[in-house]
C-alpha cells in the first residue's frame, strides 16, 4: 500500500512502560473495522520515531498517528513541521494530556477520528539551546519542574500518572534549591528568584495539572507560569491548588504571556518538554503560529 493514500501510525512500543506495545495489534484491528486504509511502522527505537514521520510526509501520507504519549507526539510532531501532513494522537502514555487537549485522552474515540477525520492548524514552538534546536507541542519547563520529570522517569514504582508526579514532587523537593532566573518576555526582562518557570502552548501536564490553564495552541502565544521561590512547607500546601488551575492566584506565582521567551539561571538547569529532555539554560522559546495540522475534535477548538 502506498502511503499516499493511507494513515501511516507510528508506534512507540516503550511509551507507557510498555503499554504503547499491548495496544498496536488493538490500533491495527480497530482501523481494518472501520476500513481506515493504514500502515503501522514500529520504532526500535526513540530516535528512529522523527525520521519515520518526515518519511512518510515526503511520500505522501496525509495523516501520521503517534500511539504513545507526550513524548511520542512532541517527537512524531517534529517529523511534520513544515509539511502538509496532520498529525493524529493516539493516546498510549502515562499521561496523555496533550490527547485529551488537542482530542481525546480515549483511544477508541481517537481511532474513530481517523475514519473521517477533521484537521486544523495548532501553534508549535521551538526551543534552541546551545546544542539543541527543536519544537514541542505541549508545555515546557525548567527548574523544579525539569527536576520533578527526571526523578518521575527513574522511578520503577508506579503509581499512575497524578501519584508518580506527586511522590516525585515530594522526593525532588528534599534536595531542591531555588535559582535565579533571568526572563524576557518580548522584550521585556525581568530577574526572579524563582522555583520554576513553566512556558505552556498547551494547558495541562503531569496527569490533568492545569498549570497554564489559559494557555491556547492557536493564539500565536506561549501562557508562562513562574512560581517564585517559597519554603517547602508553602509550597506543598499550594501544590494541589494546580490541578484545578487556581494556583494562578497565588501571591507567589507569576503568569505572564508572549510570543517569544530568552530564559537562563544563574545555575545548571535542565530544560525539559513535551516530558522529554531538550538541553540546559540558557534557551529561547519561540511560537511558530499554525505550524502543525492535527486531527482534533469537530466541536470547539483545540
Amino acid at each position: 500500500m502506498s502511503p499516499r493514500e493511507a494513515i501511516v501510525v507510528i508506534a512507540n512500543p516503550a511509551s507507557g512502560r510498555g503499554r504503547g506495545a499491548k495496544l498496536i495489534p488493538r490500533v491495527a484491528e480497530a482501523l481494518t473495522t472501520l476500513g481506515v486504509p493504514h500502515e503501522i511502522a514500529i520504532s526500535d527505537g526513540p530516535d528512529r520515531m522523527e525520521p519515520l514521520a518526515r518519511r512518510a510526509a515526503e511520500e505522501g501520507a496525509r495523516i501520521v498517528a503517534a500511539l504513545g504519549g507526550d513524548g511520542t507526539a512532541g517527537v512524531v510532531a517534529n517529523g511534520l513541521v513544515g509539511t502538509d501532513t496532520a498529525l493524529a494522537v493516539l493516546p498510549g502514555g502515562t499521561g496523555d494530556d496533550f490527547a485529551k487537549t488537542v482530542a481525546t485522552g480515549d483511544l477508541d474515540a481517537a481511532i474513530e477520528m481517523l475514519a473521517d477525520p477533521h484537521v486544523e492548524p495548532i501553534d508549535i514552538v521551538r526551543v534552541s539551546t546551545d546544542d539543541v534546536d527543536r519544537h514541542f507541542v505541549n508545555i515546557a519547563g525548567a527548574g523544579f519542574d525539569s527536576e520533578v520529570t527526571e526523578t518521575a522517569n527513574a522511578m520503577r514504582l508506579r503509581l499512575g500518572p497524578t501519584g508518580t508526579y506527586i511522590v516525585s514532587v515530594v522526593r525532588t523537593l528534599r534536595k531542591f534549591r531555588p535559582a535565579t532566573f533571568m526572563i524576557s518576555v518580548d522584550g521585556v526582562d525581568d530577574t526572579v528568584e524563582a522555583m520554576l518557570v513553566v512556558l505552556g502552548n498547551g494547558r495541562m501536564y503531569g496527569g490533568g495539572m492545569k498549570v497554564c490553564p489559559d494557555a491556547s495552541l492557536t493564539d500565536g502565544k506561549l501562557e508562562i507560569c513562574v512560581v517564585e521561590a517559597m519554603s517547602t512547607g508553602a509550597f506543598l500546601r499550594a501544590f494541589p491548588r494546580v490541578f484545578r488551575g487556581t494556583h494562578v492566584d497565588h501571591p507567589k506565582v507569576r503568569m505572564l504571556r508572549g510570543a517569544r521567551v530568552e530564559l537562563n539561571a544563574d545555575r545548571d538547569v535542565k530544560v525539559y518538554a513535551d516530558g522529554e529532555r531538550v538541553g540546559r539554560l540558557p534557551a529561547v522559546f519561540a511560537v511558530v503560529p499554525g505550524a502543525l495540522r492535527v486531527v482534533t475534535r469537530r466541536e470547539g477548538s483545540p
